[in-house]
């Protein structure tokens, strides 16, 4: 009885991560456990949050850059893609369970 639950509670805990991941991280604004960017950004002058607010810019826009962001989200979808499967094998009862659940949005990248 416990099991189901178990694995809905670890999917439920797989995709919040994996949505929170596949957010590009936008400077000041830390992630899902930003305390420790936020804190950083916080010790940085107004000036060094520009300087690196427009670095960042120009990171986002490298090919090299563009090309990692595909394949992780790629990486993430097949992950999230085998999460469900293996779930549905050790337990096919929990595919209503599943369905309720949010799926994480596909990004275009």
């Amino acid at each position: 009885m416990k099991t189901p639950f178990v694995i809905a509670l670890v999917l439920a805990a797989g995709l919040q991560l994996s949505t929170t991941a596949s957010a590009q991280p936008q400077p000041g604004r830390g992630r899902a456990s930003g305390r420790p960017v936020r804190e950083a950004w916080a010790k940085l002058t107004p000036d060094e949050r520009t300087k690196l607010r427009g670095a960042h810019r120009s990171a986002v826009a490298d090919p090299s850059v563009q090309a990692a962001r595909e394949r992780m989200q790629a990486a993430r979808k097949q992950y999230h893609d085998s999460m469900r499967a293996a779930l549905l094998k050790a337990d096919p009862s929990v595919q209503p369970i599943l369905e309720k659940l949010p799926t994480p949005p596909e990004k275009n990248p």
